[in-house]
């Protein structure tokens, strides 16, 4: 109900108290508490007066950058890998090898 009211109010916001930028995001008090030091404080957190605020803008900005940064990660390694399939004997990615399946001989009788 909260998020529907600051949505509604049309105020700007941008840095809000732990327990509302916990309920936005949706993630609990102590857990929040604890992740805080993997962000940037500045941008996505400060301390003022002996209280933690949390920046929505810088929240959404870091979020982004890490999405990119991923992409980009993520095409670095599928551009590897089919550079590396494209020549030739290279090794496959896989590494479990198949193993054939080998049936039990059939005897054969001859009638007499």
């Amino acid at each position: 109900m909260e998020v529907i009211e600051i949505i509604e109010s049309n105020v700007p916001l941008d840095w809000v108290t732990q327990p509302q930028f916990g309920k936005l995001i949706g993630l609990p008090q102590a857990r929040l508490y604890q992740a805080k030091d993997n962000w940037p404080e500045g941008l996505v957190w400060q301390k003022i007066n002996n209280k933690i605020y949390f920046s929505l803008r810088g929240w959404n900005e870091w979020m982004s950058q890490q999405g990119t940064q991923k992409a980009s990660e993520y095409e670095a390694t599928a551009l590897k890998l089919i550079s590396q399939s494209a020549v030739s004997g290279a090794p496959s990615p896989c590494r479990t090898r198949r193993h054939q399946k080998i049936l039990p001989k059939r005897e054969s009788y001859e009638l007499v």
